[in-house]
């Protein structure tokens, strides 16, 4: 039988790879002062659509509950996180510090690396306006990153308020304005020029808008840009940009680090600092966060934040085609054990893999009643190195057999 499209069932080897990350990225997000935080899979549609977009809207999914109430699936976690910091820990003293993995779930075109269900490991920042709090989210994306083995990649940041500021200067409907965005969003060049094509625009803003998604690099960026726009809300945001490089030049992580002026996130939350985190193997991002500082007072309390989420189907993906044995990780040492099958020794085969399984050991024991030489077979077909026989005649004592190598060796079982 089918699943839905868009969903996967997560196999034995899949999940070691998933869990072998998850285990490296709560342990990094651990040791940086951040505690995990879990919320609801599905909540009200109304709540979490206060932090979506127009196309995340359209990309949630819904239904009615028994009452009749409208439904989501959750898009992305810093929404219901915002709402949980908002009424339930006001007291808290500040600044918040969150981390997260879960699954979230949305509608999407198949695009490759899409999904409708896909998991996100990532944090929260809440309770904190300033530069050095943008610089140690973005750091610790870096280190996320690197910590996971992950060797060639950038992260890009940019800033919201860029892009308004230009938005703001030119005379065009809002709704052009949103389509513009979008267009962007999508980096869909053909659409965007024909639709400042359509717009009495003046050459110059035009010429600038359509070169916005390729003004990506080091300094240099800020200094092009700065030379090619007048309005404050846009040079403001340039400022703050290179305030944030320079503090990230003394994290020591400049090699991983771009200004790219083009970014544009799907997400109405965003006020200031933006940033994706990009790969050479993947031809969208890997990671994304930024500054929110409105979304948590639509649930009661003023409290500016940022943060980040990583997709970890998309980390895994790169991880591989950069090095494909990267993730082939070693199996632990496993057994299974073997007994004849009487009364006897089944009390026996219980006590030892109860006492070996104490130890620490993995240890199966085999139910199935078969030879063996089908044990064998099995025990080599699952990638298992021993088999422990049991010994009718000593009972101290247990027979262990290399499954490749055919070794024998009698250890003493107490």
């Amino acid at each position: 039988m089918n699943i839905p499209k868009g969903l996967n069932d997560l196999l034995p080897g899949e999940v070691l790879k998933r869990r072998f990350l998850e285990n490296k990225i709560s342990k990094l997000f651990t040791q940086w002062g951040y505690q995990e935080i879990v919320t609801p899979t599905f909540e009200f549609y109304e709540t979490l659509a206060k932090g979506a977009g127009t196309t995340m809207k359209k990309e949630m999914i819904k239904f009615l509950d028994r009452e009749g109430n409208i439904i989501a699936l959750r898009p992305e976690m810093t929404t219901p996180i915002a709402r949980v910091a908002s009424t339930k820990m006001q007291q808290e003293p500040k600044p918040l510090r969150f981390y997260y993995i879960g699954n979230v779930f949305r509608y999407n075109d198949f695009k490759m690396g899409s999904q409708r269900e896909f998991c996100q490991a990532g944090i929260e920042l809440i309770g904190l306006n300033s530069e050095v709090a943008d610089a140690e989210v973005i750091a610790l994306a870096v280190e996320c990153l690197k910590n996971c083995g992950l060797k060639k990649f950038f992260i890009d940041i940019g800033h919201i308020n860029f892009f308004n500021g230009i938005m703001q200067s030119i005379k065009i409907e809002e709704k052009r304005k949103l389509q513009t965005k979008e267009a962007i969003l999508n980096k869909d060049f053909v659409l965007l020029e024909k639709i400042l094509s359509s717009e009495d625009i003046e050459d110059k803003e035009k010429e600038f808008i359509l070169k916005m998604p390729t003004l990506r690099g080091r300094e240099e960026v800020l200094e092009e840009a700065e030379k090619m726009i007048s309005n404050k809300l846009s040079l403001s945001a340039l400022k703050e940009i290179k305030k944030v490089y320079t503090l990230l030049r003394n994290y020591g992580l400049e090699e991983h680090i771009l200004i790219d002026l083009g970014i544009v996130r799907d997400f109405d939350y965003y006020t200031g600092i933006i940033f994706e985190g990009y790969t050479d193997y993947l031809g969208f991002p890997i990671c994304g966060g930024g500054r929110y500082d409105n979304l948590c007072s639509k649930f009661g309390e003023n409290l500016p934040s940022t943060g980040f989420a990583i997709g970890l189907e998309r980390l895994i993906m790169s991880l591989e085609r950069e090095d494909i044995n990267s993730l082939n990780l070693e199996r632990p040492e496993q057994y299974v054990l073997y007994y004849q099958n009487n009364e006897d020794n089944f009390r026996k085969a219980l006590a030892v893999a109860k006492d070996l399984r104490k130890k620490g050991l993995i240890v199966e024991l085999e139910v199935g009643k078969r030879e063996f030489a089908e044990v064998l077979k099995y025990a080599r077909s699952k990638g298992i190195k021993f088999i422990l026989i049991l010994d009718d005649n000593q009972s101290n004592k247990i027979k262990k057999v290399g499954v490749v190598s055919g070794k024998e060796e009698i250890i003493n079982y107490e």
